[in-house]
């Protein structure tokens, strides 16, 4: 077979499995999500929790804030799945939905990654075997990232939303709204969709959309190198090292986390700008809410009968990953290829 008809082949054949892989993990994350609320309101480890009273942390950016006053722990459970509920639909729904960029994909059409719920598995699997590649060469110089105990589920299920407001949304989102802001200056506001003020605040939810009205460049159109300005960068860069640094203040950490956990921050950040304040808030429920579950000691306790699931699902993420990374440098090769040929 000739290399041209080995290479259309692969266009036709992977966009079929990534469907069928993407339905699978993301069939997952609604599975573990469900199946948080049977372990919190029926477990035993979750009913002692569910009893305690909680003060819910307050990060922002560089600092640890104050704690704000008690409430139930199941109440702030509660509070907190709906959360969840409410980010994965709005990842659903919004700039493409996920059935139409499903279809698409299955077409053989390379927009699967205009929609964050579709492309999740991947970026999701993407970032974590960065990390764990990371944490073994690591190793393997002397540099320990540290094994913490078993932090709590509740712990757990609040960092992302409290984290992300923190190092994302809130920085972030003020420097992509200053900026849209400043931009939308010289455009009537009917051509914005409303008053600049709009614009600004909707740039702290949705900062992809808000460039747009403004007439930015936008990572959807131009790309991720050319779709964030140098500001942008800088600030996402900042927030991802400030993200790794924070977690070697915790003694359970050691030296080793800031990279691994930067450059997790760097995934975030990224998503953040490109898709909405959906995308890092589900990232870091991937590796915080989602993964808790993973743990041998919670999966043999509360669910035996899934740990050949979860280990299976486990192992295709790993094996998504590492084709995600050579998906990137292939695509990245052939742009370079391409503008080279075009000039």
């Amino acid at each position: 077979m000739a290399a041209s008809e080995q290479t259309s082949s692969l266009k036709t054949v992977a966009p079929a499995l990534y469907c069928i892989v993407a339905l699978i993990i993301v069939a997952s994350f609604l599975f573990v999500h469900l199946l948080s609320l049977g372990f919190f309101f029926f477990a035993s480890e979750g009913l002692a929790l569910s009893t305690l009273p909680f003060r819910f942390p307050v990060f922002l950016f560089f600092f640890f804030g104050d704690y704000t006053p008690f409430f139930q722990a199941r109440d702030v459970f509660v509070v907190i799945w709906v959360i969840y509920v409410l980010c994965f639909v709005a990842a659903w729904r919004w700039n493409r939905s996920f059935h139409s960029v499903l279809k698409k994909a299955l077409q053989g059409s390379r927009g699967f990654l205009g929609n964050f719920l579709f492309s999740m598995p991947l970026l999701s699997s993407t970032a974590l075997t960065a990390a764990v590649a990371i944490i073994y060469m690591q190793m393997a110089f002397g540099v320990e990232t540290g094994e913490p105990s078993l932090p709590s589920f509740l712990q757990l299920a609040v960092s992302p939303l409290a984290e992300e407001l923190g190092f994302r949304i809130v920085p972030v989102g003020l420097v992509v709204a200053i900026f849209v802001f400043a931009a939308s200056k010289s455009l009537k506001s009917s051509s914005v969709g409303g008053s600049r003020f709009k614009l600004f605040f909707l740039a702290f939810i949705y900062p992809e959309g808000a460039k747009k009205m403004a007439g930015l460049r936008t990572v959807g159109e131009n790309g991720l190198l050319k779709g964030l300005s140098s500001l942008e960068w800088f600030i996402v860069v900042v927030s991802a090292v400030a993200f790794g640094v924070t977690h070697v203040l915790s003694p359970e950490w050691e030296i080793g986390k800031i990279t691994s956990a930067s450059v997790q921050g760097f995934f975030f950040a990224v998503t953040y700008v490109a898709y909405g304040f959906e995308a890092p808030i589900l990232l870091h429920w991937f590796f915080n809410y989602y993964f808790y579950f993973f743990y041998p000691e919670v999966a043999e306790s509360f669910v035996p009968w899934a740990i050949n699931l979860l280990s299976g699902i486990e192992l295709l993420m790993l094996v998504l990953g590492v084709a995600g990374w050579i998906y990137f440098v292939w695509e990245g090769l052939r742009r370079v290829r391409k503008r080279r040929e075009s000039t």
